[in-house]
């Protein structure tokens, strides 16, 4: 289990992307125009077996860490916040809403708004798969930037360089294709390994092609765990807890007055975070009273989500594979 470290993490990466739009000190972004490209479950392991040795030296690869839960939506919040978790709140796609006192799942209720405050410029735009759940929650955290859908990864990579071609200031690209067949085939499977590959040799390409005016920002949401078993939550929690459990099957979040962590150690591989803890792994107070997050590689489903008992791969957890995702600069000016 690592515990991430905001300090060189997707936070740390969005508060330097919004320094260079405020004309602040940067460390390693050298041009106002950006291309962030979002690589959808590539985990550093799974980016390391997928890149050529022979890359050219304006291409700088590093690990950073994830934030926890490593959620795609709690990602995308904090990317375009440049705020924590623990202050934005979004705690995975099934929420605790503390006004109207119920759970909200976000992939479910179409008309539910997150009010975030973005600082990405109102020119920017942002480049996502026309399906219809990936669309809402994009637009859910983007506030009033332009998006843009794409029907095909090529699709995607020729309409990023058309934009470029325009000077758009921040094209953000989301590819959510290595995250789709990890769930469905394994995070190491042939499959994955393929789409990782050709979806890298995409960004390369259109990293050359655009080099001579942007810097191009590649990056993951998180990494995937191969799944070792599922297990259903017992409804005997709601004896001791406030509400159902939120977040996610590697991220179960409570709200409570009594503390739940002797029943779910003694029931589940788990372990417990009170609110003090989860302050500080989620950098604000922001969080819920407690939660469980796996030791091993099992999903823990109080949902009963008939999907996730067919995945192979899964992920929101605090795992080495989970955390741990490749920060891919490619910049050649000067």
């Amino acid at each position: 289990m690592i515990i991430p470290n905001l300090d060189k993490s997707l936070l740390s990466l969005s508060v330097e992307i919004k320094n260079n739009f405020e004309d602040k000190t940067t460390e390693m972004i050298t041009r106002k125009k950006l291309i962030f490209i979002l690589v959808d479950g590539l985990g550093y392991d799974l980016a390391k077996r997928v890149l050529s040795k022979r890359l050219p030296d304006y291409v700088n690869i590093n690990k950073i860490h994830s934030v926890f839960p490593t959620i795609t939506i709690t990602v995308l919040s904090t990317l375009f916040t440049a705020t924590p978790p623990g202050v934005h709140g979004i705690m995975g796609w099934k929420i605790f809403d503390k006004r109207r006192g119920r759970i909200i799942d976000l992939l479910k209720e179409k008309s539910y708004k997150i009010n975030l405050e973005s600082y990405l410029p109102k020119e920017s735009v942002i480049l996502t798969s026309y399906e219809e759940n990936v669309l809402r929650f994009t637009k859910m955290v983007s506030g009033e930037r332009m998006i843009i859908p794409y029907y095909s990864p090529w699709d995607a990579f020729t309409q990023a360089y058309n934009l470029a071609q325009n000077d758009s200031p921040f094209i953000f690209l989301y590819l959510p294709y290595v995250d789709m067949v990890s769930h469905h085939l394994g995070p190491y499977s042939e499959h994955t390994i393929r789409v990782a590959r050709e979806v890298m040799d995409l960004t390369f390409k259109l990293a050359n092609d655009v080099k001579e005016k942007y810097d191009v920002i590649v990056t993951a949401d998180h990494g995937h765990v191969p799944v070792k078993g599922y297990v259903r939550v017992s409804e005997e929690i709601l004896k001791i807890v406030d509400f159902p459990p939120f977040g996610g099957a590697r991220n179960l979040m409570f709200i409570s007055k009594r503390n739940p962590k002797e029943w779910l150690e003694e029931n589940y591989d788990m372990a417990i975070f009170d609110k003090e803890k989860l302050k500080n792994i989620c950098g604000g107070d922001n969080v819920p009273d407690f939660a469980g997050v796996p030791l091993s590689n099992m999903v823990y489903d109080y949902w009963d989500d008939e999907e996730e008992k067919t995945y192979l791969g899964s992920h929101g957890g605090l795992s080495k594979e989970e955390i741990e995702i490749p920060l891919i600069v490619i910049s050649k000016k000067g």
